[in-house]
């Protein structure tokens, strides 16, 4: 369908009369293609054809501004004709690198996250994902020009003929997307979700009432969520090496307990040998001695009170209270390591500020080191004019003489002062740079 939308914009506007020309939008454009006034014919390669008429589409009517611009307006929404936010058209028949702006000239919020950064979003028919638009090309107005409403305008350039660019407000979130969500949610049976039929409405749409409530068996609920594998390091008893150590911390998905190993011989000799290992070690290190009438199995047993059986001590007591002393001597050093990166990263942040500042002080001297060569050019230029000067006023030698040298005396006094000069400010520059 092909639209003059000059003529349509003055058809409005008589329509309309004092409400204003936004306020006769009905319904979504279709497939509607927009020609600049007077134009005849059939619509040639970028004669923008717009096109609202699809889920969550709004876009009521197009008018061409120029050849580079065009003025939206959206409507509003259901039943509440005072608010007007979504948009969300597709824009085809488009030309090669074809630079447009899109004003849309009706919004009805004063502030607005357009003013913040936001952006529209964009996708195109090769470029399935949504994108947003550079920030820089999006701008957020009061415009006089529509009864000092606030518009949103944002450039942009087309860059493929064949690809049907599609706008919006942001995400769209269709109600079939919505439907689709509630139908897999449905389809799991979870005891604690009840999706019911409210109501139809006028276009025949499901209006679902949904109930979420805790399950009734709450052990269905830990059971499921403990049923993902949370691996937690734990202490292992059945490898010694040779140094007596225990060093084997498996990572387990099942409860530690007491069973027959694969060779044959039962757990409790491996542990067995563990309780004398890790005996060993605690001697050595806390300088504890085992008394002749006592074993290291009554050891082991006194230090895991509490406990009726060997079924119970899977970690003996002395054994963790010392890990966990290791572990927060480790916690702490790591506070500490912290803390030094963190005061070496400042101290790096200084020495790049004081080597920036330095950088601009040597580019500075430079220059002025290139300027004092030029004005001694300059003087050394003066001088042998005011030789050529003297010889053609003057025969006299002496007198030639006499001048010159005053005169190179001069010279040399000011280069020597332009010297002097630099230096000081070298100086002081260097001294303030000490100072920081």
């Amino acid at each position: 369908m092909t639209t003059n939308m000059a003529e349509r914009s003055r058809t409005a506007e008589t329509a309309g009369g004092a409400l204003g020309s936004d306020d006769v939008i009905a319904g979504n454009v279709s497939k509607c293609t927009v020609v600049p006034a007077g134009y005849c014919g059939q619509p040639r390669k970028g004669h923008l054809v717009f096109d609202a008429c699809f889920e969550s589409g709004n876009l009521g009517r197009v008018d061409h501004v120029t050849e580079f611009e065009y003025d939206l307006f959206i409507r509003p929404d259901t039943c509440n004709p005072r608010f007007r936010v979504w948009f969300n058209f597709t824009v085809e028949n488009v030309k090669e690198s074809q630079r447009v702006i899109f004003n849309v000239v009706n919004f009805s919020k004063t502030k607005s996250l357009y003013r913040d950064g936001m952006a529209p979003m964009v996708k195109s028919t090769s470029r399935p994902k949504w994108q947003r638009i550079p920030s820089k090309n999006v701008y957020y107005y009061r415009c006089p020009d529509h009864r000092k409403n606030y518009v949103m305008s944002f450039a942009f350039c087309f860059d493929r003929e064949a690809d049907t660019y599609q706008f919006a407000y942001c995400y769209p979130y269709t109600y079939t997307r919505l439907q689709h969500y509630l139908d897999s949610l449905q389809r799991r049976s979870m005891g604690y979700f009840c999706r019911e039929l409210l109501a139809l409405s006028v276009q025949k749409r499901r209006l679902d009432l949904l109930t979420i409530t805790s399950p009734e068996d709450k052990t269905d609920l830990e059971n499921s969520v403990m049923q993902k594998k949370i691996k937690i390091p734990k202490l292992s008893l059945n490898h010694v090496e040779e140094a007596g150590e225990v060093t084997d911390y498996g990572e387990e998905d099942v409860e530690l307990r007491h069973s027959k190993r694969q060779d044959g011989r039962k757990q409790s000799e491996g542990t067995h040998k563990s309780i004398e290992a890790v005996v060993a070690r605690l001697e050595k290190q806390n300088g504890m001695s085992l008394s002749n009438t006592s074993s290291p199995e009554e050891v082991f047993m006194e230090t895991s009170e509490g406990m009726n059986n060997m079924d119970d001590a899977v970690v003996p007591r002395i054994l963790y209270e010392e890990l966990l002393r290791s572990y927060q001597q480790q916690q702490e050093e790591m506070r500490h390591i912290q803390q030094e990166l963190e005061r070496t990263r400042r101290q790096l942040v200084q020495q790049a500020k004081k080597l920036k500042e330095y950088g601009a002080l040597v580019s500075e001297m430079k220059e002025l080191r290139d300027l004092n060569r030029r004005l001694q050019d300059v003087l050394l230029l003066r001088l042998e004019c005011l030789y050529d000067r003297i010889a053609q006023e003057t025969v006299d030698e002496t007198e030639i003489a006499q001048r010159l040298s005053k005169v190179n005396k001069y010279i040399c006094e000011k280069i020597m002062d332009i010297n002097k000069s630099c230096k000081n400010e070298e100086r002081r520059e260097s001294a303030k740079y000490n100072l920081q």
